[in-house]
């Protein structure tokens, strides 16, 4: 996992300035956001059926091809970034959120396991960063009274996942050259989150916030390579095309201000 360098502009905090300061969280307040994000993907994001058939070097003579079924799976690290957010109260202790998290590069493995008659083969080798994105938008319920400076919070809402491609389309490669070809789609679907505003003091504008988010996505990938040799062996002919198991959680730590308008 890599940790990147949070990007935390406040200029807002400016304009902040002039609005007067009041506890309450009612209809027509305006809340930004922005901190730290942490993604945690399925560990396996794909994994093949297992009666793939390779052909794998025989390990006592490796000129040799000895063919064997199997199966491929890819799989991703974590990572943390950044995000940016902004909830609009529609109306007392109901607000609009729309969310973003911000390039998460998650570092992705392919992994081949081969079985043969007389030997198995397993072999690991890397295929990148998947650079990843992640935009909602929530629909939030705040339980408690208005005037408390403890907002728990929970929302359910629709997300957008994008993977970038211009960095691994239309070739992936590894130390040795270039052996493959991926495409990546994307995917809307469902999210949902648990969260808290606690202000600094019963009549500051400024907050800490801390929220979990579950994210639900499917975007597909497109996967292929003819006579990858990887770390312990070559593996032959491997076309994927399906939809990555893609749900992860993102756990975000950050501060706000509260306009009252």
């Amino acid at each position: 996992m890599r940790t990147k360098s949070l990007i935390l502009p406040l200029a807002f905090a400016a304009v902040g300035a002039t609005s007067p300061a009041f506890a309450d969280f009612t209809g027509g307040d305006m809340i930004v956001r922005i901190g730290a994000a942490y993604m945690d993907v399925d560990d396996s994001v794909l994994s093949t059926r297992d009666d793939l058939e390779f052909l794998v070097e025989d390990p006592n003579d490796p000129d040799t091809l000895v063919e064997g079924i199997g199966n491929v799976s890819l799989n991703l690290d974590e990572d943390t970034t950044w995000f940016i957010n902004g909830t609009f109260f529609v109306a007392d202790h109901w607000a609009l959120e729309l969310y973003h998290m911000n390039s998460a590069d998650l570092d992705a493995s392919i992994d081949a396991f081969v079985r043969t008659e007389d030997f198995d083969v397993r072999a690991s080798d890397s295929v990148g960063d998947f650079e990843t994105y992640v935009t909602s938008l929530y629909l939030d319920w705040y339980p408690v009274c208005v005037e408390s400076w403890v907002q728990p919070y929970v929302g359910v809402g629709i997300n957008y996942t994008d993977i970038e491609q211009d960095f691994l389309r239309p070739v992936y490669s590894d130390s040795t050259g270039d052996y493959g070809l991926i495409n990546f789609g994307s995917s809307f679907s469902w999210t949902a989150q648990v969260g808290v505003d606690i202000e600094f003091g019963r009549n500051a504008n400024w907050l800490f916030n801390a929220s979990a988010m579950y994210i639900d996505a499917d975007p597909e990938l497109e996967l292929g390579f003819d006579a990858l040799t990887l770390s312990t062996g070559a593996v032959e002919s491997v076309r994927i095309k399906d939809d990555m198991d893609y749900d992860s959680w993102i756990f975000n730590l950050g501060i706000g201000y509260k306009f009252s308008f």
